[in-house]
């Protein structure tokens, strides 16, 4: 874990100070294998023996369920997709205060699994057969299955501009 000195600019060739752990929001460059396995919005753990790495999967896969589990989703509804959990939750609880029911949820690229489990609500109620996509990437396959079975795909890297665009469909 890498970070510059304080009250440098980290975009700027300066020092690095390394560290073992950091808490909170900073600025910092990681430095390390297999780092797309990792997931944005939660702890990022090192392990250097086998043991230790089998732990933390365990912690982290423990951490993941918990937080997806307190997640209640709706016999129907939209299938919400977002770049971390935190953008995840934060984009539910917009949804939910707009009395917008979700039935699905997955954190990551959109693949064409995640349009095949959005495609149930077309037996279910069509208009709710829809993928809101906030700040990730949508595979072509998976655009291509949408297109082919009827499930819409609203993307966007702002939740307000997901939401109006939702809203038009909608009406």
């Amino acid at each position: 874990l890498l970070m510059p000195e304080s009250n440098r600019e980290s975009r700027v060739r300066n020092q690095y100070q390394n560290y073992k752990t950091i808490k909170a929001a900073r600025g910092i460059k990681i430095a390390a294998k297999n780092l797309e396995k990792s997931m944005a919005g939660l702890p990022l753990f090192v392990g250097r023996k086998e043991d230790e790495v089998d732990y933390f999967k365990n912690e982290i896969q423990n951490i993941l369920k918990n937080a997806l589990n307190s997640i209640k989703l709706q016999e129907t509804g939209v299938y919400v997709q977002a770049s971390t959990l935190g953008s995840l939750e934060a984009l539910l609880e917009f949804l939910e205060t707009s009395n917008i029911p979700y039935a699905g949820i997955n954190i990551g690229t959109v693949h064409r699994k995640d349009i095949v489990r959005a495609s149930a609500q077309l037996d279910r109620k069509p208009q709710w057969a829809v993928v809101l996509a906030f700040d990730v990437r949508i595979e072509r396959d998976a655009q291509d299955y949408a297109d082919s079975v009827g499930v819409k795909i609203f993307q966007a890297d702002i939740m307000y501009h997901l939401f109006d665009m939702f809203l038009v469909h909608r009406e």
